[in-house]
């Protein structure tokens, strides 16, 4: 007659993720198996788990997707498909870095005019998948005030920020605002 018995499928894994990643989820598939042996001992002796064979997340970086094998013990088979499908969600952390003293600069000024800002730099706070932060330079990120549409005179203006890199979203800027002050050809440019 034999004995049948449904067992959980746990999945061992060997290694961890890349640095700056984060192992967010395992799933098995199917997460119950039924097993048999002719000998209904075996299957009673069995502690009501099967592993998989071994997973490698060495250094990953993105989702894995897999069929994993299951370490049976002798005499025992699977009823039904021999392997699982193992699924690994792999993301970047997310954080916060602040640029300090990023320069700011000025767009859209006539020829001939001068323009003064203060304060001249702005600290910036960027956040993101931490590989993209550990990467990103000071250049990567362009602060800039547009003066193309005014006259001389002294005016409060919201910086606008370009990140170059993708995923990257600025969270703050420090001022937020910059006094710029115009002055049209000749003017005399008052010294600090």
């Amino acid at each position: 007659q034999g004995g049948f018995r449904d067992v959980a499928v746990k999945v061992v894994v060997n290694g961890q993720v890349s640095a700056g990643y984060r192992l967010e989820n395992i799933s098995v598939f199917p997460p119950i198996i039924t097993v048999f042996a002719s000998n209904p001992e075996l299957v009673r002796a069995l502690p009501g788990v099967i592993e998989t064979q071994p997973l490698n997340l060495q250094d990953a970086k993105e989702d894995i997707s897999t069929r994993l094998a299951l370490n049976l013990p002798t005499d025992i088979t699977i009823v039904g498909s021999q392997t699982v499908e193992v699924k690994v969600d792999v993301s970047p952390i997310q954080t916060s870095v602040t640029l300090s003293n990023q320069p700011v600069e000025v767009v859209g000024l006539p020829p001939g005019w001068n323009a003064v800002v203060a304060p001249q730099t702005v600290d910036v706070i960027v956040s993101g998948p931490l590989p993209l932060l550990d990467a990103l330079t000071p250049q990567d990120v362009i602060i800039k005030v547009d003066v193309s549409k005014l006259q001389a005179g002294t005016y409060q203006l919201t910086p606008l920020v370009n990140v170059l890199i993708e995923k990257i979203v600025i969270e703050s800027i420090l001022p937020s605002a910059i006094e710029v002050t115009l002055y049209p050809p000749g003017a005399p440019i008052p010294t600090p």
